[in-house]
């Protein structure tokens, strides 16, 4: 077991605000956090974007240990693709972060559903063996009055590292890794989960806006409801088997999807024990 300090980077923009959910899955369980906000408030293609002095209020009263910090720079560059912006910033959050130890970054609007047993994973894993750690997507794709649809395809994502070399937005440089670990631990990512004024905007600024056409996209999403969510199959906008299904579930608030979500994952996981059982046994006899 590793006592390698636990490094939490977060990226703020426009959808600072998701932070407010975001902050509390991994607070507790971190040695230090750092958010990274634009000095200029601008977004990775070049948009302003506002965030209110309450922001920076309510991160001082919450964090309670004082450990988080804020880090601002300049992270736009206009001769530089959005793409290229964010690996740039993911690069400079990382050296601010300082060397060593485990580097986690995460997005305003993503939630961890079980942070502690992801830490304690780690912990066991070799902090002298360059390693990247990969975790897994469940998706909120769009809400309504009630609740929200998600997409539960085990879709892997870059989580952490101890060598943090970044090439393409959190994807480090695996060649000069020795180990590539692929986890099952869940994080759920608010993503498509928003108004469409704010989807509007993400697809305009993020590090993707240029790899797919958006407008179409927006229409499709657009149409998503209780009566046609069920026929949606493999509608990924970059990699259409990626996302097989939707689910839904009924939740009035971030937080209480969050608990449902992560009971569902309980329910599931065991399961899949239970089936791992009857399997061993039927293959005995």
């Amino acid at each position: 077991m590793n006592n390698a300090e636990i490094k939490v980077g977060y990226l703020v923009s426009y959808d600072y605000k998701y932070i407010e959910y975001s902050l509390p899955t991994v607070y507790q369980h971190a040695d230090s956090i750092t958010i990274a906000v634009d000095k200029d408030r601008l977004t990775w293609a070049g948009e302003k974007f506002d965030i209110p002095d309450s922001f920076f209020q309510w991160i001082k009263e919450f964090d309670k240990e004082k450990k988080i910090k804020i880090y601002e720079d300049s992270f736009y560059v206009s001769n530089l693709t959005t793409m290229e912006c964010d690996t740039r910033e993911r690069k400079m959050l990382s050296r601010f972060m300082g060397e060593g130890g485990w580097h986690i970054q995460v997005d305003s609007d993503e939630y961890f559903l079980d942070f502690p047993a992801f830490i304690n994973h780690i912990r066991s894993l070799d902090i002298n063996k360059p390693t990247a750690i990969y975790g897994e997507f469940i998706t909120i794709f769009k809400y309504d009055e009630t609740g929200m649809f998600l997409i539960d395809s085990n879709e892997p994502f870059a989580l952490a590292t101890n060598n943090p070399v970044y090439i393409a937005a959190r994807r480090t440089d695996e060649s000069i890794n020795d180990t590539v670990h692929y986890t099952n631990f869940k994080v759920l990512h608010q993503s498509w989960g928003r108004s469409e004024a704010e989807i509007a905007l993400k697809m305009k600024n993020w590090s993707h806006s240029d790899d797919f056409n958006t407008d179409a996209y927006l229409n499709f999403w657009k149409a998503i409801n209780k009566h046609t969510y069920n026929y949606i199959q493999n509608f990924h906008p970059l990699d259409p088997p990626a996302w097989k299904k939707l689910e839904y579930f009924e939740g009035s608030d971030i937080p209480s999807l969050i608990e449902k979500v992560k009971e569902n994952q309980k329910k599931k996981n065991e399961k899949k024990k239970n089936k791992s059982f009857f399997s061993f046994f039927a293959k005995k006899r």
